[in-house]
């Protein structure tokens, strides 16, 4: 295949409810140039899911990431995801290395944790929590995890490497704290997308031949309610362990409540039992045991407890004192945001390939075959 020139962004919650609350007028440009599209993310709606998903293009039945946060039923014991020790599936920088489709690859992350997990087959790597002296004295030095500017230093690195390095294979993903913290028409937020829109839209003006794709990997609401799905079991005397699977060491963007959660039941023999009794609990709106979860949502149904649950609109899961309890918070994980964009600019695929945001991973893999 010819060496094409790629270069993918996820925006973290950027989903179209927050671009077009913004002053965006090169991302915009580059949808009326190219294509502007919404389609699905992966379930659970969560980061480490859908950027492996994006970054494999393929589904976690294959990938094997199916949350942030895993349970070893044999111990007992709870592991953070934060390296590629559970990653099934090779990265599109591996398959471009094989096929010598790309010159160079380079990953660019905000969280340390994503850079381990997707680094497999890059050249360059750079997570903006702990970024090489090189970036440094290139980009300066960089504000904390919980900031707009951590993204604005994300993208000039970005910037920075297309011009110094040209690597073929590019991909960056920011992080969503000003998401979690701010409505899209709130002022922080639209200053924030608006600085990533002129950043973006000067690389497109350093380089208007490359093929780049912006997506994210999920979107973001308000949420009220919060379950403890094992806090409820327990009142029925079925005993489980349930875990939020937006579980991560960055509490402080949703306090670890999110969406979705796997149930693993201490005695199998409860299973349908616990299945009709979350299925009865308001603010839970889908309950599925781990075989159909697996099938209708292309999990890697070793990795999803018992039971999966979904969350309606305005409620979270979590670990409680009690079953539920009222909050007040924006996050993610359940089906209400697994909904995202997708602009293309010089692409030479079509709207119509496109359904699920893991698809510019699985489109690029696939042209390295032909």
């Amino acid at each position: 295949m010819k060496q094409r020139k790629i270069l993918i962004i996820c925006i973290d919650a950027g989903s179209h409810d927050y671009l077009e609350a913004s002053e965006m007028p090169y991302i915009r440009k580059m949808a009326e140039t190219g294509f502007y599209i919404q389609v699905n993310s992966v379930i659970p709606s969560v980061t480490n899911v859908n950027n492996v998903s994006i970054v494999t293009g393929t589904f976690p039945i294959t990938h094997g990431i199916t949350s942030n946060y895993y349970l070893d039923r044999d111990t007992g014991e709870g592991t953070y995801i934060e390296n590629s020790t559970f990653l099934l599936a090779p990265t599109i920088f591996e398959i471009a290395k094989k096929k010598s489709a790309a010159n160079k690859t380079a990953l660019f992350v905000t969280k340390q944790k994503l850079l381990r997990i997707l680094q497999a087959g890059t050249d360059i790597a750079v997570a903006a929590e702990a970024p090489s002296d090189e970036y440094i004295k290139a980009i300066g030095p960089v504000e904390p995890i919980y900031s707009c500017e951590i993204n604005y230093w994300l993208l000039r690195a970005v910037q920075y490497t297309l011009i110094k390095h040209d690597p073929g294979l590019v991909y960056c993903s920011t992080t969503d704290w000003v998401q979690h913290k701010y409505a899209p028409h709130e002022e922080l937020s639209r200053i924030h997308m608006s600085e990533l829109d002129k950043i973006i839209g000067e690389i497109v003006d350093d380089n208007p031949n490359r093929e780049i794709y912006i997506t994210a990997d999920h979107g973001m609401e308000d949420k009220t309610s919060a379950i403890d799905p094992s806090q409820v079991l327990k009142q029925y005397r079925i005993s489980a362990n349930s875990i939020p699977i937006i579980k991560d060491r960055y509490e402080a963007h949703h306090n670890n409540l999110g969406g979705a959660a796997y149930v693993f039941l201490e005695h199998q023999r409860d299973l349908e039992t616990a299945i009709q009794t979350l299925k009865n609990t308001q603010g839970i709106e889908e309950v599925y045991s781990a075989p159909d979860a697996a099938k209708l949502f292309s999990l890697h149904s070793d990795r999803i407890g018992d039971i999966f649950v979904l969350a309606d609109k305005e409620t979270v899961f979590g670990v409680l004192d009690v079953p539920y309890q009222k909050v007040s918070l924006r996050s993610h994980g359940s089906r209400h945001e697994s909904y995202v964009p997708i602009i293309g600019y010089n692409s030479p695929f079509s709207v119509s390939d496109f359904n699920y945001n893991l698809d510019i991973g699985k489109l690029i893999v696939e042209s390295l075959h032909e």
